[in-house]
């Protein structure tokens, strides 16, 4: 299986993996109860585009972390210190390459370059036993405008899954989306009759985007998040064939 250690800003992406962590798990494949919507999608890009299955790894969390009790989050991933220091703690045998993905919220141009300046310090300090650089083992993109835009791709699937009407003006392209796609999500999970049907992976809401993130078609959400899942997708698979 691949290896993955996978940077994103907190809970919707990565379900009850983060805040919270032992350091002893620190290095140690994330259960699969444990992960989130983020960890789903990737396995099936990966798997549709016929290469291996992959595990997810849990990062070593740093003094600060250890003290807070909690990982950081939100786009503060995108911070160089913090990600050499998360980066460089992973062992050569622990992982085989390293993903990030933020929200752009409405700052793409901003967010665009913080996280150019991300892949080059996580590539500096991806390192190997002999202390020499790994090259060409990292990915990363930007969900835009959130990561529930992409979940809310598949309208269709959602409707019939939740049994709640989405909004009708929902533009093609949701990148282009003038509102808040979190809002719009969490609003037709409430409303719904959705009952969880796994006992792992956090809170009802959270359960939600998890078994969303196995339901929706990858194409649809292609379509319709093109500049943010496209690329994101297309880049991660590019880097697994290399492996």
């Amino acid at each position: 299986m691949i290896k993955i250690g996978l940077l994103a800003e907190g809970e919707a992406e990565l379900g009850p993996s983060v805040p919270y962590l032992k350091p002893e798990n620190g290095g140690q494949v994330i259960a699969p109860t444990q992960e989130g919507a983020l960890h789903t999608l990737i396995r099936r890009e990966l798997l549709a585009a016929g290469l291996p299955d992959c595990q997810f790894v849990h990062r070593h969390p740093n003094f600060k972390e250890i003290s807070k009790g909690k990982v950081h989050t939100g786009h503060g991933v995108l911070d160089t210190k913090y990600l050499a220091q998360t980066v460089v703690a992973w062992q050569p045998h622990e992982i085989d390459m390293v993903i990030i993905l933020v929200d752009a919220d409405y700052e793409l141009e901003k967010r665009t370059k913080d996280l150019a300046q991300a892949l080059a310090t996580i590539a500096a300090n991806h390192i190997n036993a002999n202390d020499q650089r790994i090259l060409n083992r990292h990915a990363g993109g930007l969900a835009i405008k959130n990561f529930d835009t992409w979940l809310l791709a598949d309208s269709d699937k959602i409707t019939a899954w939740l049994q709640v009407a989405l909004p009708a003006d929902l533009p093609q392209n949701l990148e282009t989306l003038p509102g808040n796609a979190k809002e719009i999500l969490e609003n037709a999970v409430g409303q719904s009759m959705y009952t969880p049907t796994h006992a792992g992976n956090g809170s009802r809401e959270l359960k939600a985007r998890w078994e969303l993130a196995r339901l929706v078609d990858l194409e649809r959400i292609k379509e319709r998040c093109p500049q943010g899942y496209g690329k994101f997708m297309m880049t991660v698979c590019a880097v697994a064939r290399g492996l």
